[in-house]
């Protein structure tokens, strides 16, 4: 049982190498994970912050991987057109893998990127 929870875990943690934001928007363009992520004002250092507070296992997946860090440092600073659109792609390059990232972590996501403003 904890070789699956453990093997579980890795295949999230690897799933997340793109970057947490843009694996996680669930299919609706209005979602609020969606909405979320597209419109924080938040820097990286607050969306860090925040995550270390609310998110911590997430918050352990990120330190561990540098790439995951600049790619998230880089969709963190385009515009929301451009969130919204990166968002869009990555959804459509797999559907059904953004839903189960969207159910298992989504809820987090969002509460970090309407806290994250407070850090």
């Amino acid at each position: 049982m904890k070789s699956a929870w453990c093997l579980r875990r890795v295949v999230i943690a690897a799933s997340l190498t793109a970057v947490i934001p843009l694996s996680l928007a669930g299919p609706a363009s209005a979602d609020p994970i969606t909405d979320a992520l597209a419109n924080t004002t938040c820097s990286y250092a607050q969306v860090t912050a925040a995550l270390d507070a609310q998110a911590p296992v997430l918050a352990k997946q990120l330190s561990y991987r540098p790439d995951m860090q600049r790619n998230l440092q880089q969709f963190l600073a385009m515009p929301v057109d451009q969130r919204q659109q990166s968002i869009a792609q990555q959804q459509a390059a797999n559907p059904q893998l953004q839903a189960i990232l969207a159910a298992q972590i989504g809820p987090q996501v969002v509460q970090v990127a309407n806290t994250c403003m407070n850090y």
